[in-house]
C-alpha cells in the first residue's frame, strides 16, 4: 500500500474537473471562498478546510470521498462500487452472491486502504465460513482482520463493530453460546458512541445476534427488553428488513414461555413481512426460522 501526499494532489486534481466542466474560478468560489483562495488551491500552495472542500467538490459533482479515492488510484472508485454492492448483500444476508462477487472481482481490485482491504477480506472469510458451516474458520478469521486496525479498548469503527458481532455470530453457530453472550453484551457499549456508519442494519443484526444469545441462554426477560428496543430501533433508523427476524424471535420467546396465542399472532406478522420484503425465494430468513423452529422442538 502506497504512501499518497493528498496536500500536492488536490489542487491539480480540482483544476483538472473545473476545466473539464468548463467552470471558471470566478464560478466556482462564488459563494465559497474568495477567486484568490481557489487559485491558491490549484497551484498547490493552499490546502482547503474541510468545510470549504465539502462545497467545492459539491459544486464540481463529486464528494470529496470519491475525489480522493480517484486521487489514491484510477481503480479506487471501481473498489467502492464492489464495496457499495458487497453492502447491499449485507443488508440481504446473501452470503453467495458475497463470495461469488468477491471471488470473481478480487484480483482486479487494486486495494490500497487498509479500510477498504478489511472489508474485502471479512466478506471473503466470513462468507465462506457460512457457506462451509465451518465456524471455527469464522472465529479465528475475525480475529485475525480485526486485529489489522483495531486497537485494543477503543471505541471501534463500524466495521470493526461488524467484525466483533460476526464473532458473537460464529460463537453461537458452534455452539458456544455462553461465550457470545458475553461477547455480545460486552460489545454492546460501543454503539452509540460509533459516528460514521455504512449501513446501520449491522446494528440491527448485532442485536439479533444478542437476542440469540440470551433465548439460547434461557435468558428470557433479557430477550424480552432486548427484541422490543430492536423493533423500535429498526423502525427508527430505517431497517425494516431486519424486522422480520425481531417479529419472529418475539413468536419464539412467547413459545419458550408457552404461550400459544401470541406465539401464533407474533409467527404470522413475521411471515406476512417476509412475503412483503423478500428478495427471492431462496432467502435467508425462511433458512434462519425453520433452523430456529427445530431447535424449539429437539429442545
Amino acid at each position: 500500500m502506497k504512501e499518497i501526499n493528498y496536500y500536492f494532489e488536490i489542487g491539480p486534481y480540482l483544476k483538472n474537473l473545473r476545466e473539464k466542466k468548463n467552470i471558471t474560478r470566478s464560478e466556482l468560489a462564488e459563494g465559497i471562498c474568495s477567486v484568490s483562495y481557489i487559485t491558491r488551491i490549484e497551484n498547490g500552495d493552499r490546502c482547503p478546510t474541510s468545510v470549504i472542500l465539502r462545497q467545492i467538490t459539491h459544486k464540481l459533482g463529486i464528494t470529496s470521498e470519491d475525489m480522493f479515492r480517484a486521487i489514491e488510484s484510477p481503480n479506487s472508485l471501481y473498489v467502492k462500487e464492489i464495496i457499495n454492492k458487497i453492502f447491499r448483500y449485507v443488508e440481504r444476508y446473501d452470503y453467495r452472491s458475497m463470495y461469488e462477487l468477491i471471488t470473481k472481482e478480487e484480483q482486479n481490485l487494486d486495494v490500497l486502504s487498509i479500510h477498504d482491504n478489511q472489508i474485502i477480506q471479512i466478506v471473503k472469510h466470513c462468507s465462506k465460513a457460512i457457506l462451509d458451516k465451518n465456524y471455527q474458520y469464522g472465529i479465528n478469521e475475525t480475529k485475525k482482520i480485526l486485529k489489522l486496525t483495531y486497537i485494543k479498548e477503543s471505541t471501534p469503527t463500524d466495521i470493526e463493530f461488524i467484525l466483533m458481532s460476526l464473532h458473537g455470530l460464529f460463537l453461537l453457530l458452534n455452539n458456544q453460546s455462553e461465550d457470545a453472550y458475553n461477547h455480545l453484551l460486552n460489545i454492546e457499549k460501543y454503539i452509540d458512541n460509533i459516528r460514521f456508519v455504512h449501513s446501520y442494519v449491522a446494528f440491527s443484526r448485532f442485536y439479533v445476534y444478542l437476542i440469540l444469545a440470551c433465548l439460547d441462554m434461557s435468558k428470557l426477560n433479557k430477550a424480552h427488553s432486548y427484541i422490543d428496543y430492536a423493533i423500535n430501533y429498526c423502525k427508527n433508523y430505517n431497517t425494516h428488513i431486519i424486522l422480520r427476524e425481531f417479529y419472529f424471535l418475539k413468536a419464539e420467546l412467547y413459545y419458550r414461555l408457552g404461550k400459544e396465542k401470541e406465539f401464533e399472532i407474533w409467527y404470522n406478522k413475521s411471515i406476512t413481512l417476509h412475503e412483503l420484503i423478500k428478495s427471492c425465494d431462496d432467502d435467508y430468513f425462511i433458512t434462519f426460522m425453520n433452523f430456529r423452529l427445530k431447535k424449539l422442538k429437539t429442545s
